[in-house]
């Protein structure tokens, strides 16, 4: 049967009994994300410590594991064993309705939703993958979209040492991320002042603080990304507010 996995209190993660089954991240409001292992034999997991569930020889010379974090996700870590192993791994990626993906410029993608106001708000991460050989070197890796499937290709050559680790890692039902808004929007805020133009907005509670401590800040980044034809996105974290531009994306 499935692994609870783990619970902050706000998501919880289960791990599947099975290496062709999915570890999901449900988060209180009864949103969840699922990431489809890369497997192609049906391995039963077994819990290896600390909610960690291994399924070894899940593929050709491969070994998967998932490792619930403290933040409300799971690594699912992929190990190549040797040559033989494919060097491309393909995560079915499963979102609620009316969230979906955005690039955050580091090699990773942003999950979002859209709020009432047409707000896409931060409502879980996937980071930039990366994956090292038995040396401890990093070995080049990235992620593409294809479909509904989330393809991680690491770059392995014959000077490769075996075993090589990769480590696709998400992050569900966080509140705190990047606020995206739409060329409307940044130009409602450039015109009115953030205070005004976004009081009535469904914006997530720590976003509503950084709006009010930030204001002249974000109306004046609003002003100059209106004047660029670009969009405001405020990235907001404990301890961090950085309102800034973007174009592409949601800026329409």
């Amino acid at each position: 049967m499935a692994s609870p996995g783990s619970s902050t209190g706000q998501v919880t993660v289960t791990t599947p009994a099975t290496a062709n089954g999915a570890v999901t991240a449900r988060a209180k409001d009864g949103g969840a994300l699922s990431l489809g292992l890369p497997a192609s034999s049906d391995v039963t997991g077994t819990e290896a410590g600390k909610g960690t569930v291994v399924y070894p020889n899940a593929s050709k010379s491969t070994d998967l594991a998932i490792q619930p974090t403290t933040d409300g996700g799971a690594r699912t870590l992929v190990v190549l064993k040797d040559a033989n192993a494919s060097s491309t791994q393909r995560f079915a990626l499963n979102l609620p309705q009316g969230a979906s993906l955005i690039e955050d410029e580091a090699g990773g993608y942003e999950i979002t939703r859209e709020t009432a106001d047409g707000v896409h708000t931060t409502i879980g991460t996937i980071d930039a993958p990366w994956a090292k050989d038995a040396n401890g070197k990093p070995v080049p890796t990235r992620y593409e979209l294809e479909g509904s499937s989330l393809v991680q290709t690491v770059d392995v050559n014959k000077d490769t040492a075996f075993p090589v680790v990769a480590d696709p890692k998400f992050t569900w039902g966080i509140v705190t991320g990047t606020a995206y808004f739409k060329k409307s929007e940044t130009k409602k805020i450039a015109q009115n002042g953030a205070l005004t133009a976004m009081a009535a907005w469904a914006l997530p509670p720590g976003l509503n603080a950084y709006v009010t401590m930030h204001s002249a800040a974000i109306t004046a980044t609003a002003y100059k990304a209106d004047v660029a034809k670009k969009c405001l996105k405020l990235k907001f974290a404990a301890g961090l507010f950085i309102p800034g531009q973007y174009s592409g994306g949601y800026c329409k």
